[in-house]
Parts: structure tokens; C-alpha cells; sequence
């Protein structure tokens, strides 16, 4: 009798186990439920356009993660886990770079939805880093020529000599 209680005991375990690990495996392979969203709004996109004509010497990235600009400098290895996970879901309005690829700054499109506490410490978090955060105000959009002034600033006079570009693609030989 006892023989015969251990092995359903056993056979329920078995049964039990398998289940539980059929479970855990079809939640692993779940592929999610998705679906396509803008990446910008109007508003941002309309910006963007003043952005490029302001900067046509320069690239112009909207919507990047900010754990591709900065990363977690602490070498305690718990502090390093949460200040990534601290900007792990933040992204930049439009990140502002040469054609040689070096960050000149953060471009940040302030409307209704902007905290200023927040982006204070978004802010403060990128300059830590050496990243420069220039806030422009939806409601009062400069021109282009104003936008320009105020990322790369004043244009070198008339009789200084203007900076070398220096081509981000090397020409390929035919």
C-alpha cells in the first residue's frame, strides 16, 4: 500500500513538474502583441524640418534612447544597475551631431507634457556626462537662422577663417 502511495505521490510530482515547465517555456517563446506607432508627433515632426534647415551641415537624430548617449559611471555594480535602469525607458527629442559624428547637443521640444523637474534632472544627468541640452518652447518656435545661433552659436566674422569639415565617408577608389 505504501509502495502504491508513493508512486501516484511520484507520478503526481512528475505530472506536476512537466506541466509547470511546458508553462515556462510557452511564455518564453511568446513573441508579444505589437503595434506600429509614430515616431514623432506633428508638432515634433514640424520641428524637425526647422531643425534640418537650421543645421543642413549637420545630422539630425530625433527620438534617441538615452542609454545610447550616456552610461552609468559607477563601479559599485548595484549603483550602475539602477542608474541605468533610471533612464532605460528616456529618450531625447533630437540629438544634434557633425557629419564626422561628434554630439555637438541635445535638442529638447518643451510642450505641455514636459515637467520641469524632470527634464532638470534629465539635464543634469546629460551634462554630467559633458552633453549640452539647448530647450526650445513649442508654443513660441524660433526660425531657423535663431536655431542655428543657439546650438552651434554666433557665425565666424567675415575675415576669420571658417572651420574645415572634414568628410565623415571616405571616398572609395574605382
Amino acid at each position: 500500500m505504501k509502495i502504491l502511495l508513493a508512486l501516484v505521490l511520484f507520478a503526481f510530482l512528475v505530472f506536476l513538474f512537466v506541466a509547470v515547465s511546458a508553462k515556462g517555456a510557452k511564455g518564453k517563446s511568446r513573441a508579444g502583441a505589437y503595434r506600429r506607432r509614430k515616431l514623432m508627433t506633428e508638432n515634433e515632426l514640424e520641428f524637425f524640418g526647422r531643425l534640418v534647415a537650421a543645421l543642413p551641415d549637420h545630422y539630425i537624430f530625433p527620438q534617441v534612447a538615452m542609454s545610447a548617449l550616456i552610461e552609468a559611471a559607477s563601479s559599485d555594480g548595484k549603483l550602475a544597475h539602477g542608474d541605468r535602469l533610471r533612464i532605460a525607458q528616456q529618450r531625447v527629442d533630437y540629438v544634434v551631431c557633425t557629419q564626422a559624428g561628434e554630439l555637438v547637443a541635445v535638442v529638447e521640444l518643451d510642450d505641455r507634457s514636459h515637467s520641469g523637474a524632470k527634464d532638470q534632472l534629465r539635464d543634469s544627468r546629460l551634462e554630467q556626462a559633458g552633453i549640452r541640452t539647448v530647450r526650445f518652447q513649442s508654443r513660441s518656435k524660433p526660425t531657423p537662422a535663431a536655431i542655428r545661433v543657439t546650438v552651434c552659436g554666433p557665425a565666424p566674422a567675415a575675415d576669420q577663417p571658417k572651420p574645415q569639415v572634414e568628410a565623415a565617408i571616405a571616398p572609395t577608389a574605382a
